[in-house]
């Protein structure tokens, strides 16, 4: 599954490279823009994919083509009877807009590459931390909302995967690697000019 998802996104940005200049005006018309989302993803805890909210930030570069890149920052908290997880992590963003003819409304393709670290508080295992890996891809639509502000819903399926945790009573907490979901919606703002 995860080589799968490795080839999905090799296969985004080898298509976004093979662009050419071609502009698409649903894209940023700046050549910087930042972005704030509310995030909703999943962890496994103890087996059970248990879903969570939080935040993205992203800072993002988009030349006169159809393909953009974007880093940021993103964090969610997972609750499970009483048991908690906290995500955070880095990630890399890179996009490839489909030209649709559109001014206004722009699909897009895009792979995810997060580093990613966790921070638990579980039944017999408190204060467990480890840091991890998430690599995958998925979709999204950026609807123009003014010149400079694009609206920005996205979806993309990530296999994660963290190291084993020591908690704070020293026992060792073994994480699975699993396939889960990113969601977002957020504002993305433009500056600077081409």
């Amino acid at each position: 599954m995860l080589r799968r998802v490795e080839i999905g996104v090799c296969a985004v940005v080898a298509a976004a490279v093979l662009a050419g200049p071609a502009e698409s005006a649903a894209q940023s018309a700046q050549t910087w823009s930042v972005q704030g989302s509310l995030l909703l993803a999943n962890v496994d805890l103890g087996g059970e994919l248990v879903g969570g909210a939080g935040i993205e930030a992203q800072l993002r570069f988009t030349p006169a083509s159809l393909f953009s890149a974007g880093a940021g920052f993103q964090s969610t908290s997972h609750t499970s009877g009483g048991e908690k997880l906290t995500m955070t992590g880095v990630f890399v963003e890179p996009r490839f807009a489909l030209d649709i003819g559109s001014d206004r409304v722009a699909p897009y393709l895009a792979g995810r590459i997060a580093f990613l670290s966790q921070s638990s508080d579980l039944t017999n295992a408190p204060n467990a931390k480890s840091s991890g890996v998430g690599i995958g891809g998925g979709g999204g639509l950026l609807i123009r909302a003014s010149t400079k502000v694009n609206l920005d819903f996205g979806v993309a399926f990530v296999n994660q995967s963290f190291g084993d945790a020591k908690a704070s009573n020293g026992a060792v907490v073994k994480f699975d690697s699993f396939f889960g979901y990113v969601v977002k919606g957020g504002l993305s703002i433009g500056f600077g000019s081409r």
